[in-house]
């Protein structure tokens, strides 16, 4: 038998890539805009694809060519999207993240492991008033929209146009088996975003201020909740009625995380690095992704284990957790 071509590996790799009920060849046809028999032949190699046929699979998929040629370099290609006051739309961005997530979903096996420098992201959407105060604080203080900057915020502001997006975000979410490293500083940043807030009289009323407490702490709960029985809940969802995805809850007193995610998709890893607060870079580079798995397995297995396991551990890591939140509440309300 032939050996492999590299445009059949080159449409290979792009197969890989999609999801499984999604068709390569009606995928390819509709991208270079050519038939469906056109498209068998050059997933076949018996027509070669043009460079600008390969430029717009590899800008339409992400792909990096020098890593799919396996290409000697120590370079590795990340896709990115930057938010900026012009025109970036929360909403869409919003729409951007579920469509990653859902993606993942549609992988067996699939796996989210994430290494957390504060609540990894998805869990702000299990509580409407979290999700609500987060949304403002993006808006307002990092991407410095107009209309937000004499904006003040009360947990009772309508927000019901973000309510559905923020639902399917957590419902996929908690569907995705997860790992999750957690430093007992966590909590600082979101903290200290409701006390600059106070102090510069952003929040409508003192009794804002005590429901945002109150809602944090109810998502401590149900985090606490999840690693006791070692699955992802839906909010008030009792354990005994779930058997779905697994989860796996590391805390580690020594490294303060990066908000890096190393996702699993089949028998496939992609790494997102989080920078500038709510951007993130993706790269499929095989390299990279392989060496950022390891680094992840390396920091869970010097980290201790509290979900299902070390109730003792798991007990007192919680337990601080609430004690930071309610002495920055009795210092702001006091």
């Amino acid at each position: 038998m032939e050996g492999e071509t590299a445009q059949q590996t080159f449409f290979k790799h792009i197969k890989s890539l999609l999801p499984v009920n999604i068709s390569l060849v009606d995928t390819i046809a509709d991208i270079l805009n050519v038939s469906n028999d056109s498209a068998y032949r050059r997933i076949r190699g018996e027509t070669h694809i043009t460079l600008e046929e390969i430029k717009k699979l590899c800008e339409n998929f992400k792909i990096s060519l020098d890593n799919l040629l396996h290409l000697n370099s120590d370079s590795f290609v990340f896709v990115s999207t930057l938010t900026n006051n012009t025109d970036f739309d929360y909403y869409k961005w919003l729409v951007s993240v579920l469509q990653v997530i859902k993606r993942v979903k549609t992988f067996t096996p699939c796996h989210m492991s994430y290494l957390a420098k504060e609540f990894p992201f998805f869990y702000y959407f299990l509580i409407p008033e979290i999700a609500a105060f987060k949304s403002f604080f993006f808006m307002k203080s990092i991407l410095f929209y107009d209309e937000w900057k004499g904006a003040k915020f009360s947990v009772k502001d309508d927000y019901s146009q973000y309510h559905q997006i923020w639902k399917d975000l957590f419902d996929t979410f908690v569907s995705i088996p997860g790992t999750e490293i957690w430093n007992a500083e966590n909590i600082t940043s979101t903290v200290r975003q409701i006390e600059f807030y106070n102090a510069t009289g952003v929040f409508k009323s003192a009794s804002d201020v005590n429901c945002l407490f109150d809602k944090l702490t109810d998502m401590l709960n149900h985090i606490q909740l999840q690693a006791e029985y070692g699955v992802k809940l839906h909010l008030n969802q009792k354990p005994t009625d779930f058997s779905g995805a697994q989860y796996n809850l590391f805390v580690n007193e020594l490294i303060l995380g990066d908000n890096m995610q190393v996702m699993q998709l089949g028998d496939k890893y992609y790494t997102y690095l989080n920078h500038t607060i709510l951007n993130h870079m993706m790269t499929t580079d095989e390299r990279f992704n392989l060496y950022m798995k390891r680094s992840m397995d390396v920091i869970a297995q010097k980290s201790t284990p509290i979900s299902r396991v070390n109730e003792k551990e798991r007990l007192i890591f919680f337990n601080k957790l609430r004690a930071k939140l309610e002495n920055a509440r009795k210092k702001i309300l006091d």
